[in-house]
């Protein structure tokens, strides 16, 4: 079993508070196997209830009652960054952490910032490397001056601490697929109160294979094996 699917599974057992044993890892050759295997493990704490349905209306609820966001404005395809508010988003978005009870996403940067910071990154750490090879290599400086990518990359990292501040921007961007995030970022907690079901736990390991290995949900189901349909090694 490879890295990618062993970060998958362990990041399937932190969704759902659970432990797959190594006889049954060995077993996995598609996405339905894992389905079957994280469904033997929570059955019992099973519920018809939908909890993605109960998430996107509390979520909705709290979004009208304490954000003042328009309720016609609030649909599953609506992006929360232009229906929720853009004044002191970041504070606003800590208290929605504490009205929801829930750990949420993060916000991100504006793709400007992003972008600037990732070039920013790119020419710190290069060029410091770069530098240093020319001046140990060419000028024979001491080799210390190896460290210096070392500098870059701790100069990018307090430039990322500074734009915390502009961190506003929702991902994903859709009350859908927001709701899903959330719920797959506090599954564990929510099959423990609630229970679960299996279309509920198929959902949520789709995602977490989808988030993990970077694919679209729809390119994943059942059928397709790891290794030779999803490229997972």
């Amino acid at each position: 079993m490879g890295l990618d699917s062993v970060e998958i599974l362990v990041n399937v057992e932190n969704a759902f508070g659970i432990t797959i044993s190594n006889f049954e890892a060995e077993k996995i050759a598609t996405v339905g196997d894992i389905h079957s295997i994280v469904w033997r493990s929570v059955q019992g704490r099973q519920s018809m209830r939908c909890k993605s349905q109960q998430l996107y209306y509390k979520l909705r609820h709290i979004l009208i009652t304490k954000f003042r966001v328009h309720k016609d404005t609030i649909e599953l395809n609506a992006s929360l960054n232009e229906i929720f508010p853009l004044m002191n988003r970041r504070l606003l978005y800590r208290k929605l952490e504490k009205e929801v009870q829930l750990k949420l996403p993060p916000l991100v940067l504006p793709p400007v910032w992003e972008n600037t910071l990732r070039i920013t990154g790119f020419v710190l750490i290069a060029g410091t490397l770069a530098c240093s090879l020319v001046m140990v290599r060419m000028f024979h400086y001491t080799s210390w001056l190896y460290l210096l990518p070392g500098l870059g990359i701790v100069l990018t990292i307090f430039f990322s601490n500074v734009l915390d501040g502009v961190r506003t921007v929702f991902t994903p961007a859709t009350l859908k697929a927001y709701t899903q995030q959330v719920l797959s970022l506090n599954y564990a907690t929510l099959i423990q109160q609630n229970g679960t079901n299996r279309k509920e736990v198929e959902l949520i390991i789709n995602n977490v294979i989808a988030e993990t290995i970077g694919l679209e949900l729809h390119e994943i189901s059942p059928e397709k094996r790891l290794a030779y349909d999803l490229g997972i090694d």
